[in-house]
């Protein structure tokens, strides 16, 4: 009781110091110590039936965003609570179903309960209605596919043995879908629109890598300036967000701006930012742009297993000038010890969909050095979930 009584007023004392301020750094400590507080206070049984039971609390999710109901419940929460009846009606259901459903819901704090079989949208409610969160719940809590490869994993274990898939091909996605993941979307425009449009969405909530790593105080003096000189190749961009906002805030440094993706990436692409050039790009490939100031991944590298990282990472710094060119990496750098429920579940989704994994400080050095690079620092932001590591030739 003494633990349950100290973790209390450590919260407590979180929770004064996070009044309305925006410290990224408190609110972390503040969510960690209540995550803390639960596991004290929790019987073992409890905590091992709690996360039993969170399957059906996500399809309840998924569900909610798929009928429509919390569209339905925040268009008429605007005059006071909404009837089971109503969301049925309006989201024509079966109003024991939509009832079923709503109490889930209501357990996760995803709405509000006025009462017997009435509801009012909350915060979360609204948040779950914007564009990028429910193409991420369409995305993420796919039933029909990412749930397969992971039902299949003890099946696919024993088919290739107690150890970490080595490429995209044997990933366990791979093996119950006879596809890669990105093959699989490929072949499938609306589940690629949603996934695409969730990493958007995601980019705006998290801090950008120009935000984290010192862009003014390393680019300072020594840019070159020539017509030929490029300053930053982001590589698999995207649609190019990052270098958007990077062209934003620092358009006034010299150099050109590189996006690469792939070509099928490349022709989706219209009104680009003048003075972005796109590239069609397979980064397995030799790097075309030779000496460049920097050479950018964002969030790439947790999709592939350390071989396939080491053979794209070596393409890169075969075209990096020595003394002049910096690589950075924008991604998770997993804690040896005390990494969080997202980390560590993040690492296996990447090993489930791709055969990739989030990694260690160790790791990034072991690969980097695999691939004739050094790694110089990893930079973090308080309350960020990604960092940013930075990178030159050996």
């Amino acid at each position: 009781m003494a633990l349950i009584a100290n973790l209390i007023d450590e919260v407590a004392r979180l929770a004064h110091a996070e009044g309305g301020s925006e410290d990224a750094e408190n609110h972390a400590k503040l969510l960690h110590s209540i995550h803390r507080l639960q596991l004290a206070a929790e019987k073992p049984k409890e905590t091992a039936k709690r996360i039993m039971y969170q399957p059906p609390t996500n399809i309840a999710l998924r569900l909610a965003v798929e009928l429509g109901l919390l569209d339905a419940l925040v268009a008429g929460g605007r005059s006071g609570p909404v009837s089971a009846t109503s969301l049925a009606e309006s989201t024509q259901s079966e109003e024991i179903l939509v009832v079923r459903i709503m109490r889930c819901l209501t357990a996760m704090g995803i709405c509000d309960e006025d009462g017997p079989c009435r509801y009012s949208p909350n915060k979360v409610t609204i948040e779950l209605t914007s564009e990028g969160l429910k193409d991420g719940v369409k995305c993420l809590i796919r039933y029909d596919t990412v749930v397969p490869a992971t039902a299949g994993l003890l099946g696919y274990l024993n088919a290739i043995g107690p150890r970490v898939p080595t490429n995209a091909q044997e990933a366990p996605f791979a093996y119950a879908e006879t596809e890669t993941m990105f093959q699989w979307m490929g072949k499938r425009p609306e589940q690629r629109r949603c996934f695409d449009n969730f990493m958007a969405a995601r980019r705006t909530e998290v801090p950008r890598w120009f935000e984290i790593w010192p862009v003014s105080d390393t680019l300072r003096s020594g840019l070159r300036s020539g017509p030929d000189d490029v300053l930053l190749v982001d590589i698999g961009a995207s649609h190019g967000h990052d270098l958007i906002r990077f062209q934003e805030r620092y358009g006034s440094f010299p150099g050109r701006l590189m996006l690469q993706d792939l070509p099928e990436t490349i022709e989706t692409i219209h009104n680009l930012a003048g003075g972005i050039e796109a590239m069609a790009y397979d980064f397995f490939t030799p790097q075309p742009v030779a000496g460049a100031r920097i050479y950018y991944f964002g969030t790439v590298c947790h999709d592939w297993d350390d071989s396939s990282c080491v053979k794209f990472l070596t393409g890169t710094a075969d075209a990096m000038e020595r003394g002049y060119s910096t690589l950075l990496i924008y991604d998770y750098v997993v804690p040896a010890v005390g990494a969080s429920v997202r980390a560590a579940a993040m690492d296996l989704q990447m090993m489930v969909l791709f055969g990739g994994m989030e990694r260690t400080e160790m790791q990034w050095r072991a690969i980097l050095r695999a691939s004739g690079l050094d790694l110089v620092r990893v930079w973090s932001l308080a309350g960020a979930s990604e960092s940013v590591i930075e990178a030159q030739l050996l």
